[in-house]
Formats: C-alpha cells, sequence, structure tokens
C-alpha cells in the first residue's frame, strides 16, 4: 500500500471512529440538517486533538466530487473550506502529490504554513476521499510563517438518497505556537461553517 492510499484509508477510519466525543454544535442554516455536531478525539502528542464535523446537503453528485477534487490544486475551491493564502504543487507522485501551503492566521500571529501529501480517490460509486498527512521532515520555507504538522485532514462525500450528499470534514493540525483559546474556539466554529459555504456553491449554476 502506498502511502497515499494508507493516508486516505486513516481517514475514512476516522469517519466511523467511536471514540470522538461532543465538542460542540454550530447552527449552519444552508445545510438540510442545519444543525452540525462538532466533535473531538484526543490525539497522542498533541493539545488541540482531532475534531469531526460532518452537513448534510443536496446537489448534484458528480459537481460534489468535482470540486473536492479541485481542492488539490485551486485555491477558490480551497478557500471555501479554509482561510488560505497561498498554495502551489512542488512534486507529483504515483498517487497523488506533494503541496505547499499558506493559511492566513489573524494578526498578530504569524501565518502557518505545510508541506503535505495529498490525493484523492473514489472509492467507490458512492464515496469519495480527499486526504492530508503532513510531509514528515518537511523544513520551514518561510520564516515569517509557523511551520505547522498536520496528523491527518481532510473530506470524506458520501452519496445519501435522492439528491443528498455528506460531507464529513476531518481536521487533526498542530499549530505549533501559542494560539488563543478564543482564536481556537474561532477554528472550529469555521469547521463547521465551512460546509455551508460549500453547499452554497454546489448549488450554484
Amino acid at each position: 500500500m502506498s502511502h497515499h492510499a494508507e493516508i486516505r484509508s486513516a481517514l475514512l477510519k476516522e469517519t466511523t471512529d467511536g471514540t470522538y466525543k461532543k465538542h460542540s454544535s454550530v447552527k449552519v442554516s444552508e445545510l438540510v440538517e442545519p444543525k452540525v455536531v462538532v466533535e473531538r478525539r484526543d490525539w497522542p502528542g498533541s493539545v488541540w486533538g482531532v475534531y469531526r464535523a460532518t452537513g448534510v446537503m443536496k446537489g448534484d453528485w458528480d459537481k460534489a466530487v468535482g470540486m473536492v477534487k479541485a481542492m488539490v490544486d485551486d485555491i477558490k475551491i480551497s478557500k471555501l473550506m479554509s482561510p488560505v493564502k497561498s498554495m502551489k504543487t512542488v512534486e507529483k507522485e504515483e498517487d497523488g502529490i506533494i503541496n505547499y501551503r499558506v493559511e492566513s492566521i489573524p494578526w498578530p500571529l504569524s501565518d502557518r504554513e505545510g508541506l503535505g501529501h495529498v490525493s484523492t480517490e473514489l472509492v467507490d460509486d458512492k464515496t469519495f476521499v480527499y486526504a492530508v498527512r503532513s510531509v514528515p521532515g518537511a523544513k520551514q520555507v518561510n520564516k515569517d510563517n509557523v511551520l505547522c504538522e498536520v496528523f491527518i485532514l481532510g473530506y470524506v462525500l458520501k452519496k445519501l438518497d435522492g439528491d443528498k450528499i455528506s460531507l464529513c470534514s476531518v481536521k487533526g493540525i498542530d499549530p505549533k505556537g501559542n494560539i488563543p483559546e478564543m482564536i481556537m474556539s474561532g477554528f472550529i466554529s469555521d469547521h463547521a461553517l465551512a460546509l455551508g459555504k460549500f453547499q452554497k456553491h454546489l448549488l450554484k449554476k
């Protein structure tokens, strides 16, 4: 199994992991089911742990798959789900890429950067996966940024009955440095609200 395949498999397991506990509930009015429960589980060696949020939306399945697939190298689509400032493909691999990206953090904190293995897979006709994990031993590129670590991150689309689609977002990131709790709480809420942004874009003609 390639490292990309292993990362995708690990992400799929996160979507069904029973050790997650409810962290908060966020109203996302754009979704079919507006109440989005954000869940959290511990991660060895991490203060922040891993967060999971799942939303049920409606729309065209093929378009939804295309949107998630585009997150590999399309900054406009990526910005729906996270505050991406810049991104570029550094290297193409057998079944994925190595991607460098910078994400905006509220002033006066430094932006975060990372180098990650990124890949997608249509697992079957009802499941699509986009998965990311940091490249081991990655070095800081920009001295003004902070190099963060991604244990596991990604999105899993599931085709439901009719035109309904489930989108599960998993984020396990160590942002490094000191992040005030208020800012971290905002990130967690944004995690759920991003599902609404995805839904709005999905329904655009």
